[in-house]
């Protein structure tokens, strides 16, 4: 039988908690080139995951910084 969608919530709610919490660190660098370093560097040290950067550099338009 499946698990009640009740469950998620809480490892959601980290989840988006956490990721608020990178992208106030991201905030504060004063370079795009920085920003997508310590993106990057997040992805290299697994702390967050591919679809999580792709969406990242996106977001913040670093396609090509």
């Amino acid at each position: 039988m499946a698990r009640p969608i009740a469950d998620y919530f809480p490892g959601i709610l980290s989840r988006a908690a956490q990721m608020a919490k990178f992208q106030g660190l991201i905030n504060d660098c004063s370079t795009a080139a920085r920003r997508k370093e310590m993106i990057m560097t997040a992805r290299m040290g697994d702390l967050i995951s591919d679809d999580e950067c792709a969406l990242l550099i996106e977001a913040y338009g670093l396609e090509t910084a």
